[in-house]
Order: C-alpha cells, then sequence, then structure tokens
C-alpha cells in the first residue's frame, strides 16, 4: 500500500513507492530505493511536496499536520521572554530616564534574541503570525530587531556589527515613549498634529540614546534617527537624501515598514510578504528605499519562505515549493493540499492572501 508523506515527516528507513521527481519531471529518487538520511536531507533542498511511501507492513507514523514553518512552541515562548524584556528595557527608560546597559546586553545574547535570529525561514513566519497581545510598539521593536539580526546574516556583517544593528532595530521606537499614549493607540487617521508628534520619536529617541550609556555607538544613534528618511528627501525628521543617509538608517527603514505591514491590527488587516515585497519594490524603484539594502532583504526574504504554507484567495491551503531567485517580484509555485501545483505567476485571478498559522492549517 501506498501513503502520501510530508518531506519533513520521512525517516531514514522508509522504502519509496511511487518515483520522486522534480516539479520539472526529472526523476530525483527510483521506486522501491530505501531512503537514508543523505536523501531526505537532498530533498529537503529540492522542490518537492511530498512522497509516496510504501507502508506494507505499516512501520511508520507521521508527525502531526505537517506543523513546519509554523508557530514553533520553542520560538515563541523565547519570543516571550524577548517582549517582556525589550518593555521592561523601554518602560525602564522611559520612566528613569536610564538605559541599563547590561539589560540590553542580555537581551541580545545568544539565548535571547540572537535565537529568534538563527533560522531566517521560521522567524520570518513567526513575525507574521504571532498574536501581538499588549503593547504593539514593543512588538515591533522587537521584531525589527529580529529582523536586523537576520538581514545582518545576510549582508555577512561581522560580529560587532551584528550586534550594533540588532541595537539599532531594537531601539527605533524608543522615542515613542515620549509620544502620548492616546496618540499612539488612536486606531483611526491620525490628524496633522498628532502625525507630527508622532514623527519626533526619532528625535526623542536620538536624544535619549545620547545621554545613554550607547551614546559612542553612532551607528546605532543613526539608524535610529534616520530610519524614517527616504533616499528622495521625502522622509523625516531632516529630508535628507541617499549619500547623507546612514546605511543602519537605510537597512532599518526597510525592516520598519516590512513589519508594519505584516502585522494584524484592529484598523490593519495583515498582509501577504508577496504584496509587502510589492510595496518595497516600488519605493526601491520610485529611489525612496535604498537599492542595494532593499534588493537584498526582498531576495533572501523570499527564500526563506520556501516551505510555509499559505492561504490562498480562493480559500484553498497550499505550501510554498519554488521561488523564482532571479527576479525579485517573483511570485511561488505552490502545491495544495490536493496535491496540484499551481504556478502564482501564471494565475493573474489567484493570489497568496497570507502565511497560515497552525490553527489554519
Amino acid at each position: 500500500m501506498l501513503k502520501s508523506y510530508d518531506v519533513t515527516e520521512l525517516r531514514a528507513g522508509m522504502k519509496v513507492g511511487r518515483a520522486v521527481k522534480d516539479i520539472d519531471g526529472t526523476t530525483i529518487i527510483k521506486s522501491n530505493v530505501t531512503l537514508t538520511s543523505e536523501m531526505i536531507d537532498r530533498l529537503r533542498g529540492k522542490n518537492v511536496f511530498s512522497v509516496y511511501i510504501d507502508v506494507t507492513p505499516e512501520d511508520y507514523t507521521p508527525v502531526a499536520n505537517n506543523q513546519e514553518h509554523l508557530i514553533d512552541v520553542e520560538f515563541l515562548a523565547c519570543y516571550k521572554n524577548c517582549f517582556r524584556a525589550t518593555q521592561n528595557l523601554y518602560y525602564g527608560f522611559a520612566n528613569t530616564g536610564k538605559l541599563d546597559k547590561n539589560e540590553l546586553a542580555e537581551l541580545i545574547r545568544a539565548e535571547n534574541i540572537a535565537e529568534l535570529c538563527d533560522d531566517g525561514a521560521k522567524s520570518v513566519t513567526q513575525i507574521h503570525n504571532i498574536k501581538r497581545d499588549g503593547d504593539y510598539v514593543i512588538h515591533h521593536a522587537l521584531n525589527v530587531g529580529i529582523l536586523a539580526g537576520i538581514m545582518a546574516h545576510w549582508l555577512n556583517y561581522k560580529s560587532n556589527q551584528v550586534g550594533e544593528l540588532v541595537m539599532a532595530g531594537l531601539l527605533s521606537e524608543i522615542g515613542k515613549m515620549k509620544v502620548s499614549k492616546a496618540i499612539l493607540n488612536k486606531t483611526g487617521k491620525l490628524d496633522d498634529e498628532e502625525l507630527a508628534e508622532v514623527r519626533k520619536h526619532v528625535v526623542f529617541g536620538y536624544a535619549m540614546l545620547l545621554e545613554s550609556p550607547l551614546k559612542n555607538l553612532r551607528n546605532v544613534l543613526m539608524g535610529v534617527l534616520h530610519h524614517h528618511e527616504r533616499c528622495d528627501g521625502s522622509g523625516y525628521p531632516s529630508g535628507l537624501k541617499g549619500p547623507k543617509i546612514s546605511d543602519f538608517g537605510k537597512i532599518i527603514a526597510v525592516l520598519d515598514i516590512y513589519d508594519a505591514m505584516a502585522t494584524n491590527r484592529s484598523y490593519a488587516k495583515r498582509n501577504s510578504p508577496f504584496d509587502i515585497v510589492k510595496v518595497l519594490y516600488g519605493d526601491v524603484l520610485a529611489g525612496k528605499l535604498d537599492t542595494l539594502f532593499g534588493v537584498v532583504f526582498m531576495r533572501n526574504l523570499l527564500q526563506a519562505l520556501n516551505g510555509s504554507w499559505v492561504g490562498l484567495s480562493d480559500g484553498q491551503r497550499a505550501k510554498i515549493v519554488y521561488i523564482d531567485d532571479s527576479r525579485v517580484t517573483a511570485l511561488p509555485i505552490v502545491q495544495t493540499s490536493k496535491g496540484d501545483f499551481i504556478d502564482l505567476n501564471r494565475q493573474s485571478e489567484l493570489k497568496v492572501d497570507a502565511l497560515l498559522t497552525a490553527n489554519e492549517v
């Protein structure tokens, strides 16, 4: 008897019941072959969704419900710890005017936020799916910090640069501790006066950090001050153009937009990563976002999503099996839960609505 197994459910010793083929029809593993760990590792790097296994006798039990790339229990526990630490850091700074450098160092060490940055594929999906209970500003700051750690690795930064970029991401919202909660929590559109007040947060944050133990970390300070500047001069607070904006400011600008669009709030539905990439790509083409950092982020982000489960606009559930990395705006090829392959680049009426949570699969 043949039974279909997700690639993540395969175990060494299983016997292939039907030839395994790549999406282009090339045979990867012939039928009647007994799987080894090396074969399974190779399959996970291919565009393969499932494998038919001979289960006579039925010696193997699949793992529960294809939960990879969804809400990860260990990740969630670490995230909650980091959220509390980030909140303590922010609120303590707001209440005392002092930044606890030891507390910050503890937050970004390996067991904490560095662990959340370790697996880009998992981290990006978790950011889309984690429920953001509590202070949105803290969630946003933490997520930008996580994305900064991932981006630093994609840029091949040295360890000290990684730490500084993570700090810049984590502290990018610190100035909002000086902005009225009523304005920050408003669900409707901000008026001009309220918007002007919110925009002061970058200057507030910069000024606060100048009085902190981080005052000599210029990259961190510039990242906080510049992350709402735009390369065409349309940003704030100073309307700087490309050459005058710090690299950290340019990087955090991309990450800030991404996380803001990934969230699911009372007045803003979460967007799929492909919708967000379209916006980012449009801003790159318009000269608002830095081309180098924007493209590095988008290209690596999309490749990190291979294997993720998504909800399609027609209600179907599907798994991403391939994304063409030669085009930044390429849409994925997916395989539905029924086993059908769909190239979304050729299906204009069909799109990815969102990455799915465990409860939605």
